[in-house]
């Protein structure tokens, strides 16, 4: 994720703050800083890599690596290696790719190289020596004689410093706090001797050119990249500047791997390898639901379920499987197709995600695997930052930290342990940000074939009916295992095997979403305190009627228990009383069923669902097809297979005790085919002709209908419509404006969809963006107003500095606007003095849409407090602007003035002095702003 953003028992403070506060009674604090309720030791300094020539290794093999590095000019690679420091005795001679003027990527693969075996080496040019590294090459596959460590480190993206006369950029710190941490938990030890890859899912950089490659993820990973190799996944940030991913394929050799014979289609793309007995499998979220990577996916799912080598599968992912912020920005693809064929084997444990810059932790319902998004260090992202932010029940905690993880594997005990620690939180004093020193904030673990949970019951035993609110309750959590309860699952239905609910929830023993704000902005447990064998139907939960209820528990090992027996009970009394009617989509395949859902109805013996022609009146002609209900919800098949006209639409009622009073608002659909759309392109030259292709169709008076960006099919008048004549054909379309469009075929009463949208658009900088005036000063809110936008969910506005380019010039600020094709934005934020431009930008991407916008930032018109003279002395006093500079000025003829004296405001109060001398029998002063 470009720009912006806006739950675990291990936050539990050192030792309770009272204890604490008497322990050091009359002491200072030393080196410790309390944040609310929490301690926190004062943070580590930080020292950065040592300088010079610092290799990178990267794709790990059993008996290869491959080794790069960078240099301005140099035009020679050699790597000289051997067994011990003293003998590097075998040299390999690489190859240079100029990517560019003072880009030369020197790169080397080494060979012949015996599994799990330390290697010493140094790589060389014709003008430049490394110092002599260390690594461990690759387990053998299968292996499991030894723990298997991964470092998880994701999303750096900024490549400036974190801040002014800070010499270490944001990710260059977390990398440091990781590889200081690791070491510590074992004895110091040189980190190739603990970890046996690291893997990133994807950003490392914000722009794929070569000096973010280079200054940004080369400088940022020197730290660790000469020892321990690095596996990268693409993120939608390596796209940009590089759509193609051509530098991308330049810099790794990812297309040399696969696992079990199973290459990645795109090379670079998208692959999989395996380290010992793991399978990684790095996936493109930036091709969205693409077949090829589907099917690669299922075939290295039925390869590993039974290949005994491998006992552990772990997926990557750059956009997340789930967000609670930034709502839907997410990788449908991964949550709905990939992650259940990933599923279909229990070694797939671990889905990796980023794209958000926050750590978040959570279980799939329904498969004993978890999915983090790894959190990172780059842009800002907080709570109420989004403004779209929500609680779902298969993400146990989101916490707004820079964090990291360590994976563990021990085979002696058959576990795999994720532990994540936090380091900072970007809303923190910058001279306080890193103050948490690795603070373990969650820890989760899976040991397959481990018992299930004991099944429990429900104990309920009230006699219907029964009246809401009413509590579900448990039976207490048993097991035959030493874990733990995490999760406790309920289900409500009208149908006694539960092919349809009511109410589906799931609810963990902790749940941490939101924070305590400023200014600690600590993560808070929702759930503490909280019973979780309990379960309160509220007072609106379920209407009138008789219901089936079950519960099973998932303990710490993310395994669940069996269902429990359903208990019957009859609700009335019940407010709820909204009858409805669901169908599973709009339009109905020609001679097939139809499969209708019904809901809160009364629960007469004689309610029935009737399907009728649209046009038809209920009570005059007979109903198509009908059937009595059963109960107050639940689920009917009518049986319409070679009754419905086919490109006719119909709607179905939902009747009250055999009259025809309706009960819920009409459900419509329509009977035949989806039409299928398609162009040669989607980006067309202002004034060129537009051709829309269709198939499929049914010569029934449907129409494609053209609508600008944000418009809603239904209710607003289309651009232009073409009636559908025959069962394929075009449209071509000209005399369009510039914009961006989409097209879509609607039945023919125009309310009904009955084909995917087809989006296109016409021209260059189509957006136009305004502002009300093109000078503002210090500290004033800019209001800017947007028109013709794409109306993409991450459209946004960025402002830079007059003569830097987006992508590689800093940005200054940024504000989404909300997926609106037009509107008007407030930016709020305090801009040093000087000249910027605004744009506005599509889908988290640097292409800009519309025009820029010029303004200038000026100094706020300032008063004088005081102007007092004692004895010989003359003071001046005000209030500053941080980062303004004022100079004190005397004239003795209001023409001529002098310089006495300058002063860099910081936002507080200042006083400016000047002795009088006997000269000065009449003199006038004035403070003047500078712009730097």
């Amino acid at each position: 994720m470009p720009r912006a953003r806006g739950k675990s028992s291990g936050y539990a403070p050192i030792m309770h703050r009272s204890t604490f506060l008497k322990l050091i009674s009359g002491a200072s604090l030393g080196a410790f800083t309390l944040r609310g309720q929490w301690i926190f030791a004062n943070p580590l300094p930080f020292v950065g890599a040592p300088s010079g020539l610092r290799p990178y290794l990267h794709l790990p093999r059993p008996d290869s690596i491959w080794v790069s590095w960078w240099s301005d000019a140099d035009s020679q690679t050699f790597i000289d290696f051997g067994a011990s420091p003293d003998a590097l005795n075998t040299t390999v001679t690489g190859s240079v790719d100029v990517l560019g003027s003072n880009y030369h990527y020197h790169s080397a693969k080494l060979t012949n190289l015996t599994p799990n075996t330390y290697y010493y080496y140094r790589v060389r040019t014709e003008n430049a020596t490394s110092a002599t590294f260390r690594f461990r090459s690759a387990p053998a596959l299968g292996s499991t004689t030894s723990p298997f460590r991964a470092l998880i480190i994701g999303d750096n993206q900024i490549v400036e410093k974190e801040s002014t006369n800070d010499p270490y950029h944001r990710y260059e710190k977390l990398m440091e706090r990781a590889v200081t941490k690791i070491r510590a938990l074992h004895q110091n030890k040189p980190i190739e001797e603990i970890i046996d890859v690291v893997v990133m899912p994807g950003d490392q950089v914000d722009y794929g050119n070569n000096n973010q490659w280079r200054h940004l993820h080369f400088y940022c990973s020197r730290l660790i990249s000469p020892n321990v190799p690095i596996m990268t996944s693409v993120g939608n940030h390596e796209t940009y500047g590089d759509s193609g991913l051509n530098r991308y394929r330049r810099l790794f050799r990812y297309e040399e791997v696969d696992y079990n014979g199973i290459p990645g289609p795109d090379g670079d793309s998208y692959y999989s390898h395996q380290m010992a007995n793991f399978v990684f499998v790095h996936t493109n979220s930036e091709l969205g639901n693409s077949a090829t990577q589907t099917q690669w996916i299922q075939s290295i799912t039925n390869a590993a379920k039974s290949d005994s080598s491998v006992d552990w599968l772990i997926s990557i992912c750059h956009r997340p499987y789930q967000a609670e912020q930034y709502l839907g920005d997410i990788s449908s693809w991964m949550r709905n197709t990939a992650m259940p064929i990933l599923n279909q084997t229990d070694k797939h444990f671990l889905n990796i995600g980023a794209h958000h810059h926050i750590y978040h932790r959570g279980q799939v319902k329904d498969a004993p695997n978890y999915h983090i998004i790894s959190g990172g260090s780059a842009w800002d992202q907080y709570w109420g930052q989004s403004g779209r932010e929500a609680d779902y029940d298969d993400v146990q905690k989101s916490i707004n930290n820079w964090t990291w993880q360590l994976l563990v594997a021990d085979p002696a005990t058959q576990k795999a342990e994720v532990t994540c620690y936090a380091e900072a939180h970007c809303l923190l004093p910058a001279n306080n940000r890193w103050i948490y020193n690795s603070k373990e904030v969650d820890r989760f673990h899976r040991i397959r074939g481990k018992a299930a949970p004991n099944t429990p019951s429900l104990t309920n035993s009230d006699t219907s009916p029964l009246s809401l609110p009413y509590t579900l309750n448990s039976s207490p959590y048993s097991t035959s295992t030493d874990e733990l309860l995490n999760s406790v699952q309920y289900q409500v239905s009208t149908v006694p095997n539960f092919s349809s609910t009511n109410i589906d929830t799931v609810v963990d023993f902790e749940n941490f979403y939101g924070d305590t704000g400023a200014p600690d902005y600590l993560p808070v447990d929702i759930h503490a305190g909280k019973d979780i064998t309990q379960y309160e139907l509220g007072a609106s939960a379920l209407p009138n009627g008789t219901y089936y209820a079950r519960t099973r528990h998932r303990d710490r090992n993310a395994t669940w228990s069996a269902w429990s027996l359903p208990y019957t009970f009859t609700i009335t009394g019940s407010n709820a009383a909204n009858p409805s009617l669901q169908i599973a989509s709009p339009v109905l395949a020609p001679n097939t069923d139809i499969l209708v859902q019904y809901e809160q109805g009364p629960g007469n013996a004689k309610d029935w669902i009737g399907l009728y022609k649209k046009g038809q009146i209920p009570g005059g002609p007979a109903s198509t097809a009908w059937s009595y209900v059963s109960g107050p919800a639940g689920n009917l098949t009518l049986n319409t297979a070679g009754k419905l006209d086919v490109g006719a639409e119909y709607f179905l009622g939902f009747f009250e005790n055999d009259a025809y009073s309706e009960l819920s608002p009409r459900v419509p659909f329509y009977h035949g085919n989806r039409t299928n759309l398609s162009q040669s392109k989607d980006k067309y030259d202002q004034g060129e002709d537009v051709t829309i292709n269709f198939s499929n169709a049914d010569v029934a008076g449907n129409q494609l209908k053209l609508y600008r960006a944000g418009m809603t099919p239904g209710l607003d008048t289309p651009i232009a419509a073409y009636t559908l004549t025959s069962a394929q054909g075009s449209w071509p379309i000209t005399a369009l404006d510039k914009g961006y469009y989409f097209a879509v075929v609607q039945a023919n009463s125009g309310n009904i969809k009955i084909s995917d949208r087809l989006a296109f658009q016409l021209g260059e900088r189509i957006a136009t963006l305004t502002l009300p005036k093109t000078t503002y000063h210090h500290s004033e809110d800019i209001l800017a107003t947007f028109l013709n936008g794409p109306a993409n969910p991450k459209d946004w506005l960025g402002v830079y500095r007059q003569g830097e380019e987006p992508g590689t010039g800093e940005l200054l600020n940024y504000v989404y606007v909300d997926g609106r094709p037009a509107g008007d934005v407030t930016v709020v934020e305090d801009l040093p003095i000087g000249a910027y431009y605004l744009s506005l930008f599509t889908n988290d991407s640097y292409t800009e849409v519309s025009n820029r916008v010029s303004f200038n930032v000026e100094p706020q018109v300032f008063k004088l407090d005081s102007f007092t003279i004692q004895g010989t002395q003359a003071s001046l006093l005000w209030a500053t602007q941080a980062g303004v500079n004022y100079t004190l000025q005397k004239s003795a003829d209001l023409k001529t003035w002098q310089d006495l004296s300058s002063y860099l405001g910081d936002g507080s109060q200042a006083t400016l002095q000047h002795s009088l001398s006997h000269s000065d029998t009449r003199c006038f002063f004035r403070v003047v702003v500078k712009t730097p």
